[in-house]
């Protein structure tokens, strides 16, 4: 055994169990109000939680069409079976000794936690592998306070991002720590083939790393090239097989631009030829040229000759929505918001998710260029994979700010790196104080709460008023009991309530905030922009019942809204309310409502 590496296995699992404790104690604080926080999750989670039932009630592997919007024909769903699968053997496991509505709250805690673990466990070994044992200090410090990293590993959150950016984190340190690099790289081709299996939203991190080790090797980094080996191996293997398991036969062969489908395993199928032919022709391609020439004309002639299948999936996964909806998605749905909309509309969500990263990027490349003499190649192979990566990210998440998930698997890398950095001063050194302060200063944590005070002081009177404007969602239990106190039926809802009334109601819903129906999309939005939109709306879902939230956001932003709450009705609606106070209920009268006016 080296010297001192008994030490520092010791060191880094104290590390490692600091995390795990960390980890552990807010998955326990979230105990006395999950209920609360699933029932005002994201939709995602709920539309989660609602497929899962529904496939334990007895729904097909293979068939993950949502019956209960829209119905009969239901919206198709493009999520993965293999997350299902997971969180099912959570709550199968819990279902054993506990009421079924107790074992949802218990798996929701626990399976994002179980990830949250695995996700400590691979920032602690990539860093001691990398940069020694302390330098996990500085990767968990940014996993557990950076709400963007940490806020998809806690309770309720059992959408699939979560799973994505834990294979993306460590598909990023398999391709930079030490070892059989063989291995190491199927390794990570597999897990490539995994987060692809679960979503392509981690698509452009995979190519931009993928690319960044063929150039590695490009330039003389022989055991790249293993590592490329490995990879391409193992995707070309793993791909096909998590698509056959999940995908239908007779589905084998569309080409689904959203999912791990032919266009997909055909742009893998060009990147594997790309990168693995200079690597088996290194003998004959001397030097980084020949090889980049060979990668780059490669790349194009299979881009060329897969563009009958590739190239409707240019547009992106909203390419088969309507103009209007897709006007809907990128206005309505914060997640895919560019940062020009959000500086108006939510700039403490801007400062969020993308100040943190800034922050330790241009201190990390400050302190990396004061330091480059004494860097080990590998940290500066590690920190120019990690600057590149989230320059990237960064660009893509100012025009959509859920790309912003693209940074994190080299973020934590960058906050190891300035701790490391500072074990590197002496301690007598009177630069030592000050490096301290700057290094708690730009931790994510403050950096957030620093922006958040910032923002809150410099904000008008009239922003900050509009900032505290009180929203009532209808997220509550009270709303969803006085829903489903109404007879089995077919519910017309805002986006928002449509997941909530699937989990907590036996009622189907119009509306659901899922691309590949642009009906669900219009219905939840678009349909509450005018009366004649509303009426169309309600006369082709067939809806029995129209639900308002008086406080909604959407409902006090909304003229047809207001007018349906204050003014009188149209013919074809009925106060059907009640005693109810969370929520207006109006019934539809469809034989008035196909023959009158609004």
């Amino acid at each position: 055994m080296k010297p001192g590496f008994e030490s520092r296995f010791t060191l880094i699992w104290w590390i490692s169990l600091l995390g795990i404790c960390l980890v552990v104690l807010s998955a326990f604080r979230s105990l006395p109000q999950i209920s609360d926080l699933l029932i005002n999750a994201d939709g995602d989670d709920q539309m989660r939680l609602v497929q899962i039932r529904d496939w334990l009630a007895g729904q097909g592997w293979y068939d993950t069409r949502q019956y209960r919007v829209l119905p009969p024909e239901g919206i198709p769903m493009h999520w993965s079976r293999y997350v299902d699968a997971g969180i099912a053997g959570v709550l199968g496991v819990f279902s054993l000794v506990l009421p079924a509505d107790l074992a949802e709250q218990a798996t929701v805690i626990l399976w994002p936690c179980l990830l949250a673990v695995l996700m400590v466990l691979v920032l602690a070994q990539g860093s001691l592998r990398l940069m020694g044992a302390v330098s996990a200090l500085g990767a968990l410090a940014v996993f557990l306070s950076w709400a963007k990293l940490g806020g998809e590993f806690v309770p309720p959150r059992i959408d699939h991002h979560n799973v994505q950016i834990l294979c993306g984190t460590t598909i990023f340190y398999l391709s930079l720590v030490p070892g059989r690099k063989r291995f190491l790289g199927a390794l990570a081709g597999a897990l490539a083939a995994v987060s692809l299996a679960v979503g392509l939203e981690m698509l452009p991190f995979l190519a931009m790393l993928w690319s960044m080790v063929a150039i590695r090797h490009a330039f003389g980094e022989i055991p790249a090239g293993d590592w490329l080996l490995g990879f391409a191996g193992a995707f070309v293997i793993a791909g096909p097989l998590l698509m056959a398991g999940q995908t239908a036969g007779t589905d084998w062969w569309v080409d689904h631009c959203d999912v791990l489908a032919p266009p997909v395993l055909a742009l893998g199928a060009v990147g594997v030829v790309a990168t693995v032919t200079p690597v088996l022709a290194s003998a004959v391609l001397v030097g980084p040229v020949p090889r980049l020439l060979v990668m780059v004309a490669l790349a194009a002639l299979g881009l060329w000759l897969a563009w009958p299948v590739l190239g409707h999936c240019m547009s992106g996964p909203y390419a088969q929505v309507s103009p209007e909806v897709l006007r809907i998605i990128e206005s309505n749905v914060v997640e895919g918001l560019p940062a020009r909309t959000l500086i108006d509309t939510d700039p403490e969500l801007l400062a969020r998710v993308l100040l943190p990263p800034l922050v330790l990027a241009v201190l990390a490349a400050l302190v990396a260029w004061r330091l480059r003499h004494r860097l080990e190649p590998i940290h500066v192979t590690a920190l120019a994979q990690s600057f590149v990566i989230c320059a990237v990210g960064f660009v893509f998440a100012t025009l959509q700010i859920r790309a912003a998930n693209l940074m994190t698997p080299a973020v934590p890398l960058l906050g190891g790196f300035l701790i490391y950095a500072f074990t590197l001063i002496p301690r007598a050194s009177p630069v030592r104080i000050p490096a301290a302060i700057i290094l708690i200063l730009a931790m994510p944590a403050v950096v957030e709460r620093g922006a958040a005070l910032a923002l809150r002081l410099s904000a008008s009177s009239a922003t900050a008023l509009a900032a505290s404007a009180p929203y009532s969602d209808c997220r509550t239990s009270k709303a969803m009991t006085e829903i489903a106190s109404l007879p089995k039926s077919l519910v017309f809802s805002s986006l928002n309530l449509g997941p909530a009334i699937l989990a907590y109601t036996p009622h189907s819903v119009t509306s659901a905030g899922y691309h590949r129906s642009s009906d669900a999309f219009w219905n939840g939005v678009g349909a509450f922009q005018a009366m004649g939109n509303l009426k169309t709306a309600l006369q082709r879902s067939g809806a029995d019942y129209l639900v308002l939230c008086p406080g909604g956001r959407l409902e006090q932003s909304s003229e047809v809204m207001q007018s349906l709450l204050n003014g009188p009705l149209p013919v074809w609606l009925t106060d059907a309310t009640g005693p109810r106070r969370e929520v207006r209920v109006f019934r539809v009268g469809h034989a008035a409502l196909s023959g009158t006016a609004p």
